[in-house]
C-alpha cells in the first residue's frame, strides 16, 4: 500500500531563512515579460514567517545589454523587485503543503508551482496562483506540451471571501494515478495525468521542481498600482511528503486528508482557462 513519507520540512516560526541546501534563489528578469528584477534581498524572515516582498525600486539589470532585442537583456534599470525560491533539487510525486498568506492590488501574481524544463516534454503544476485584478480568487491549473503555441491547458478557479490577507493552506498530493490541488483541504483540480500522455511523451509523470514567488504585472498579471506596494506574499510553513509506492511510513508521517469539494465542478471554465492561458509562454 502505497504512503506518505515526510521527506522536508520547514517552520518559520523558527526565525530561519529558508534551507540553503534545499533552496535556491532566482536572480534577474525570468519570464512572461513580468516587471520584477528578482533579489535575495526581497527575502526575509520575521515575526514567524517567511516574507517575499515586491518592491517599486530601481535597480540596474547585471544582463542588460544595449541593442539587444530580448525582453531580458534591454531593459537597463529594473523599476521593480522581488524574489523567487527555486528547489535545487526536482521531485516525482509527493505531497506538497504550504501555508501561506497572499497580498492583493493590482499586478500582484503570487505563485507555487512545479515545473518541467530542459530534456523531454514541457510539463506544469500549478499549486497556486492568483492576481490582483481577480481579488480573492484562487487559481490551480496544469499546462503542458512540446511547444509553448500547442500547449494544452486545464485550470479551475474558486472565489474564497477574504482570502487576499488571510492565511491559507495550499496542497499538491501527486502519484502517477492522479493529481490534485486543494485549498484549505478542499480539491479544487484533480486530473488524471494520462490525459497528457502521448505514444513517446508523459509530461505530468516527469520530475519537475518546486517554485514559489511573487511576480508583479507580465502577460497575465496586468497593470500594477504603485500604491498598494510594497507587497508581500507570505510562507508560515513549507512540508513535504515522498510518494512511496511500498513504504510503510509512521503515523506521525501522515497527512491530513483532501476533502471532496462539490462545488469545484463548474469552477473549471472556459473563460477562466481562455484568459489564464492567453499570451503566457509558459516555460520561459
Amino acid at each position: 500500500m502505497a504512503e506518505w513519507r515526510l521527506q522536508h520540512e520547514e517552520d518559520f516560526a523558527r526565525g530561519l531563512l529558508p534551507d540553503p541546501t534545499f533552496w535556491a534563489l532566482e536572480s534577474g528578469f525570468q519570464r512572461n515579460h513580468e516587471k520584477q528584477y528578482y533579489t535575495a534581498r526581497n527575502l526575509s524572515v520575521d515575526n514567524s514567517r517567511l516574507r517575499i516582498e515586491a518592491r517599486r525600486e530601481k535597480v540596474p539589470n547585471a544582463a542588460w545589454q544595449g541593442g539587444s532585442r530580448a525582453w531580458k537583456l534591454s531593459t537597463k534599470t529594473a523599476q521593480y523587485t522581488s524574489a523567487s525560491l527555486v528547489a535545487r533539487q526536482p521531485m516525482q510525486y509527493g505531497r506538497i503543503e504550504i501555508v501561506a498568506r497572499s497580498p492583493s492590488g493590482a499586478g500582484v501574481w503570487p505563485a507555487i508551482w512545479l515545473v518541467h524544463e530542459g530534456r523531454g516534454v514541457y510539463g506544469e503544476i500549478d499549486i497556486f496562483e492568483a492576481v490582483g485584478k481577480h481579488p480573492d480568487t484562487v487559481f490551480a491549473g496544469i499546462h503542458h506540451g512540446r511547444e509553448p503555441r500547442t500547449r494544452r491547458h486545464r485550470s479551475a478557479s474558486r472565489v474564497v471571501p477574504g482570502f487576499e490577507g488571510s492565511w491559507h493552506t495550499h496542497t499538491l498530493e501527486w502519484t502517477p494515478q492522479r493529481i490534485a490541488v486543494a485549498v484549505d483541504g478542499k480539491v479544487l483540480l484533480e486530473a488524471d495525468p494520462d490525459e497528457a500522455k502521448t505514444r513517446n511523451t508523459d509530461p505530468l509523470r516527469q520530475p519537475m521542481v518546486l517554485r514559489i514567488n511573487l511576480a508583479l504585472g507580465g502577460t497575465w498579471g496586468g497593470p500594477i498600482d504603485d500604491t498598494r506596494l510594497p507587497a508581500a506574499f507570505d510562507i508560515q510553513s513549507i512540508r513535504i511528503w515522498q510518494w512511496d509506492s511500498s513504504a510503510v511510513a509512521s503515523p506521525n508521517d501522515a497527512p491530513v486528508p483532501l476533502l471532496p469539494d462539490s462545488s469545484t465542478a463548474g469552477m473549471t471554465g472556459p473563460a477562466a482557462l481562455r484568459e489564464r492561458s492567453a499570451g503566457v509562454r509558459w516555460g520561459r
